[in-house]
């Protein structure tokens, strides 16, 4: 999972040394790095897999420890950081880092909160009808600003992590703004040829 700031995200813990790490998350206030681990990480995911430099502090806003020792966990994107290194590595790890802020001129624009809608329309466009439906009310909430908006949809889109990474490392959120808007309308542009598509050759012949 990429985590970014602004952006809400529900976790399920189950592993016994990441309930260790909630335990003592919530007993002392502290909060969540969240990274995303680099390629082969399936080697040594028990162990301490290399991930990438740049992640996301997450502060706990919401937790329920249910009756077998798991967690139902939301966190909120507080901001950027560097990990510099590591303080522990087991039985979960505790790192050094330092915070990263990035340029927000674009959320300061005339032009910003009807570019977010549009790229929220965008979004809500390319999610209709498929597969699972999106809460976006849940998502979104009733007022946000235009940040949290771009933020929201680049974590969750619908593209690979790596993808997600290279978006939370962008050092504007104007240029997260573009790079998302692109994204969303290249798929856009292929529903609908797809849409045409299935409009020409539907399934029931009888309709040819």
């Amino acid at each position: 999972m990429v985590l970014f700031p602004k952006a809400v995200l529900a976790l399920h813990v189950f592993e016994p040394r990441y309930r260790l790490m909630m335990d003592e998350v919530i007993q002392r206030g502290q909060s969540i790095c969240m990274a995303l681990l680099k390629p082969g990480w399936e080697a040594d995911y028990y162990g301490s897999p290399e991930m990438h430099a740049i992640g996301c502090v997450g502060k706990v806003v919401g937790h329920q420890l249910l009756e077998d020792g798991r967690y139902n966990v939301t966190l909120h994107g507080e901001y950027k950081v560097t990990i510099e290194g590591f303080e522990r590595d087991h039985p979960f790890r505790i790192g050094r880092m330092s915070r990263l802020d990035e340029d927000e001129g674009w959320c300061g624009r005339g032009s910003t909160p009807n570019e977010s809608q549009e790229l929220l329309a965008m979004f809500r466009r390319f999610h209709e009808g498929k597969g699972a439906a999106l809460d976006f009310a849940a998502i979104f909430g009733a007022q946000m600003e235009a940040d949290a908006i771009v933020n929201t949809i680049a974590m969750n889109l619908n593209v690979e992590p790596a993808v997600k990474q290279q978006l939370l490392e962008m050092e504007s959120t104007e240029l997260r703004y573009r790079a998302v808007h692109r994204v969303l309308a290249d798929a856009s542009a292929t529903q609908d040829v797809l849409d045409g598509a299935r409009h020409r050759f539907p399934t029931d012949r009888r309709e040819n």
